[in-house]
């Protein structure tokens, strides 16, 4: 069995004790991020953009479906599920999906992970099936943590003043596709649009300062980090600034361990905050949380309660008014685990979080 056919039938068995949990006889995965993660990473998507994709999984007494129209059926088949188990279940393009999947499972209660039918739906219970990496997940993470990492650096290093925000992202993007890495999201923002929380690139040329923000996705997986260029001596109010980040993230590594409740993780961001003299920053910007097959899986603070899991990666985001922290480590029951990481040559603090000391990039001053 190959390490892919592994990691499947863990998640398999997965699927299973869900569904007996919810008295369900089958399931439907429809969202891009639910076919990633049950296929190790296949994809089965046309429009990069939409949520769900060109196919379905269903799972139903004890067989494997690929539901696909027939102008798609062939191709993802033979590349996107080969030797993974599945059987092609196919209707015509202008034909509805819903009533194809209805013939297939017939009157059984399976749950979907969109709103499909009457069939309830169970998108927050399969979230929580994705939050622990499998020992094949993690190599996988491990693959795109190094990419990411190597190709910002590299492309912080060649920025020289007068390089647009677009010339940055058109430079990073560029190297992440060379190596099968897309860039979900890619934030740049130079001097006064340092200010903007998400800045989109823009033609502003560099002049001074610049941050990057980067979540790069590969096989399904995703992977988040931050950082900042300063051409010059960074000046003082910036880097006290930098610091106060630097101190709210050590506040929410700190708390990031198994079994931690995210909304008091949360809420210690944001006393953090606060005794460092910003009260109100953390209103202005989310501050990350679990990272996996969506570049966040939740947001702490928002929505419900989750629990942190082994092996589940984290990536918090603090801002502190023109400054930004950003990376993404992995809960282990020991300590975290750095993924995301910063070459020799980059300025960096050590900070502890826990019984772990871990390396912070800071500015890169040039």
């Amino acid at each position: 069995m190959s390490k892919k056919q592994e990691e499947i039938a863990i998640k398999e068995q997965r699927l299973l004790s869900m569904m007996e949990g919810n008295e369900l006889e089958g399931i439907c995965l429809s969202r891009a991020a639910n076919f990633a993660w049950l296929t190790a990473g296949s994809n089965n998507r046309v429009v990069w953009g939409q949520e769900t994709g060109a196919a379905a999984l269903v799972i139903v007494e004890g067989r494997k479906f690929l539901v696909a129209p027939q102008n798609e059926i062939e191709r993802l088949m033979l590349e996107q599920v080969a030797d993974l188990g599945f059987e092609p279940w196919t209707y015509e393009w202008y034909e509805d999906r819903q009533q194809a999947i209805a013939r297939l499972v017939g009157n059984k209660k399976i749950g979907s992970d969109i709103p499909l039918g009457n069939w309830p739906v169970i998108e927050a219970e399969l979230k929580r099936l994705r939050f622990s990496l499998t020992d094949h997940e993690v190599e996988r993470a491990e693959k795109l943590a190094a990419i990411c990492s190597d190709e910002l650096a590299a492309v912080c290093q060649a920025i020289v003043p007068g390089w647009s925000e677009w010339n940055i992202q058109v430079e990073l993007s560029n190297r992440l596709l060379k190596q099968g890495v897309r860039a979900s999201v890619l934030l740049v923002g130079a001097d006064d649009r340092t200010r903007f929380k998400h800045p989109l690139p823009t033609l502003n040329p560099v002049c001074n300062y610049v941050i990057i923000g980067l979540v790069g996705e590969q096989s399904g997986l995703h992977m988040a980090l931050t950082r900042s260029i300063y051409f010059g001596r960074v000046p003082e109010a910036l880097r006290q600034n930098y610091n106060c980040c630097l101190a709210v993230e050590r506040t929410f590594w700190e708390n990031s361990v198994v079994d931690a409740d995210s909304q008091k993780v949360f809420q210690q961001g944001i006393k953090a905050y606060a005794d460092l003299g910003h009260p109100e920053e953390w209103k202005r910007h989310h501050q990350g949380g679990a990272i996996g097959y969506a570049p966040r899986e939740f947001r702490a603070g928002e929505g419900r309660r989750e629990v942190m899991q082994d092996r589940q990666m984290l990536a918090w985001n603090p801002t502190v008014e023109n400054t930004k922290c950003e990376d993404t480590c992995l809960v282990t029951p020991t300590g975290l685990k750095s993924m995301t990481t910063v070459p020799s040559w980059w300025p960096t603090t050590t900070v502890k979080a826990g019984n772990i000391n871990f390396l912070r990039p800071l500015i890169l001053e040039k």
